[in-house]
């Protein structure tokens, strides 16, 4: 008996590996020693997520060039997309293996987190809130709390090398905040407060020197 699935499967493996080759041959880079290697292994990968959008496949590329040594080829990479283009230096600093990239690839990929500058305070990390979906049962203030709290944990990885020191930007906090009770503070004020305790009880855990400072960008 032929076994569909397993052939379907094997062509979508193959139609995956095909599509990261031609793009490693448009950038140069099939003659790299890790570039066979990685190419299967992300093949296998999107398998698995079929579904898998450009600027992800990317990353996921960067970070195992990085991992194999290859900052170059990463660096080309992220170059070559143009979600990644403008802050390059920011992504190769994340992309590296001291980073619990497993934690922070959803985010990225989501384009929950990333880079970007800002002209008051200048090279920052976003927090995109208006990309998480919230279902009916998540708009509730303890479970929006604890949303918030878990995204910032892990979004707090981004500054080890600094030792604490850098910006995280906030965008959609009021609409996160619609689902909350005033307590003294605007909502938004609550969730500012929250977010930078969070973060100070981050830099306790990893003893770093600063503390990143919590900005409202979309005031």
């Amino acid at each position: 008996m032929i076994d569909v699935h397993q052939n379907r499967a094997h062509t979508s493996r193959n139609l995956w590996s095909g599509t990261i080759k031609k793009l490693f041959q448009t950038l140069e880079l099939q003659d790299r020693p890790a570039a066979s290697a990685i190419s299967e292994s992300l093949a296998v990968f999107c398998q698995e997520h079929p579904r898998m959008p450009d600027h992800a496949l990317s990353i996921l590329m960067a970070r195992s060039f990085c991992v194999s040594g290859d900052v170059e080829a990463a660096e080309q990479i992220l170059r070559h997309d143009g979600a990644y283009r403008r802050h390059t230096g920011s992504w190769l600093n994340v992309l590296s293996v001291e980073y619990p990239f497993p934690e922070l690839y959803p985010l990225f990929s989501a384009r929950v987190v990333r880079p970007l500058n800002l002209n008051s305070a200048g090279r920052a990390w976003v927090l995109d809130l208006e990309k998480i979906q919230l279902t009916e049962a998540d708009r509730h203030e303890l479970i929006i709390f604890q949303t918030v709290r878990r995204l910032t944990e892990n979004i707090s990885n981004v500054w080890k090398k600094t030792n604490g020191q850098g910006v995280l930007g906030v965008k959609g906090l009021r609409r996160f905040s619609e689902f909350m009770r005033p307590r003294g503070a605007q909502p938004p004020v609550q969730l500012c407060g929250h977010l930078h305790d969070v973060l100070a009880r981050c830099a306790r855990q990893n003893g770093w020197d600063h503390t990143p400072s919590v900005l409202q960008i979309d005031l």
